[in-house]
């Protein structure tokens, strides 16, 4: 079985990482992978929220829904 070409975007995604973190153990690699992905997943949920409501959030335009 062939091996699959590594795409070299995600290789240089990889060492930008790893040069600004500077991991020195997992602990290290555990808080970096935290601070990349906490913004990430926190906008995807904002963005959940903001569709199952069907509005923005402080948003004052008037509503059909009955659930304000």
């Amino acid at each position: 079985m062939a091996r699959r070409k590594r795409d070299p975007k995600k290789d240089a995604l990889v060492q930008a990482i790893l040069n600004q973190y500077q991991p020195e153990n997992v602990g290290d690699m555990q808080d970096a992978l935290k601070d990349i992905f906490g913004p990430m997943f926190e906008s995807m949920l904002q963005g959940e929220m903001k569709d199952h409501l069907g509005y923005e959030s402080n948003d004052r335009q008037e509503k059909e829904g009955t659930n304000r």
